[in-house]
């Protein structure tokens, strides 16, 4: 397969997934959550959803999503996306937690700590 065309189908995904849990998903503990990549494999079988929470500084609420919640979610975004899509095989999602966005910011803090 292509990986223009895998790039593709990641961008693809990270757009109407993001739309789709913003329009179609009423769960609160989804609410903050932000897809920030899609890196789908070089056969368009699988997809890994890349995820940060946004957190609200005002507010104690345990941000953690459970997994059995992000397996749901990942069947129910599959069946949407087939009707949406028009390839053969919508690819199976799993969801990850990126942990770059806090890495950058620990780094961030430690440079400005140094000054």
């Amino acid at each position: 397969m292509s990986s223009i065309r895998a790039q593709k189908v990641s961008d693809f995904l990270r757009k109407e997934i993001s739309l789709l849990i913003s329009t179609e998903i009423n769960d609160p503990r989804l609410k903050n959550i932000n897809i920030t990549a899609v890196k789908v494999s070089s056969d368009i079988g699988q997809a890994t959803v890349f995820y940060t929470i946004f957190r609200q500084e005002d507010t104690e609420i345990n941000t953690e999503i459970p997994p059995k919640i992000l397996e749901k979610l990942s069947g129910m975004l599959r069946s949407r996306l087939s009707k949406i899509m028009k390839i053969r095989r919508v690819p199976k999602l799993s969801f990850r937690f990126d942990e770059s966005i806090e890495y950058s910011s620990n780094i961030e803090e430690l440079l400005n700590n140094l000054k």
